[in-house]
């Protein structure tokens, strides 16, 4: 923890970017360590919380920005690898403006703070959710993000290294939890996928064959 304080002191809020950045872009590097010494240098008076928190949430937005577009582009071959964003556009179309921002400030708040995360934004892009509103909603959400880390970091100060190992053991408690979670939604979002499609689909029918009736054909 102390290498990370002395690489914050003089590198600067930079490496929070940078840091945030990596991390939301799916890189294996947990950036809740670097946000929470960056707040407790602010109550140290070494750093601003302003700026601790600003630099966080700009590179978390950059990150998003940059997979929602990846989203947006390569929507078609999302769409094969997640099936289930079908009915996902089905309910969004439907639903009003209030209840879809609501509906994506939860999610993207969740995401910031779990691992694979990223698909959130990928989807986003491949929903064609509006862009603006996408960014907006989600600069709220990362503000969100390295605000709650910050402020344990500026309140807990003087526990700076019980506060990180006690985030780090959740966190190797959680991952797995998460990610067998999340593949079993994915399952079982892919099986209602194919029974609608299957209850959509048409009856087969036998066809008709010339000089013989419905009957006799079976």
């Amino acid at each position: 923890m102390n290498q990370i304080i002395q690489f914050l002191i003089a590198h600067g809020g930079l490496v929070l970017f940078a840091i945030a950045f990596a991390e939301q872009s799916g890189l294996p590097f947990p950036g809740a360590p670097w946000i929470i010494a960056a707040g407790a240098l602010a109550a140290s008076g070494k750093f601003r919380l302003f700026t601790v928190v600003g630099w966080t949430a700009l590179g978390c937005i950059t990150a998003d920005s940059m997979l929602y577009f990846l989203g947006h582009r390569t929507k078609a071959r999302v769409f094969r690898i997640f099936p289930h964003l079908h009915s996902v556009q089905v309910k969004l179309e439907r639903a009003t403006l209030t209840r879809t921002v609501l509906h994506g400030t939860r999610v993207l708040t969740l995401a910031k703070f779990v691992p694979l995360a990223q698909i959130v934004s990928v989807h986003a892009g491949a929903l064609q959710v509006n862009r603006r509103r996408f960014l907006l909603v989600d600069a709220f959400c990362s503000v969100i993000y390295a605000t709650v880390y910050a402020a344990l970091g500026y309140a807990f100060h003087d526990q700076l290294e019980q506060l990180v190992a006690f985030l780090h053991k959740l966190g190797t408690v959680s991952v797995p939890l998460i990610v067998v979670l999340a593949s079993a939604y994915i399952v079982y979002a892919v099986r209602k996928h194919r029974q609608a499609q299957r209850q959509a689909d048409p009856a087969e029918k036998t066809p008709f064959l010339p000089g013989c009736s419905p009957k006799e054909q079976s």
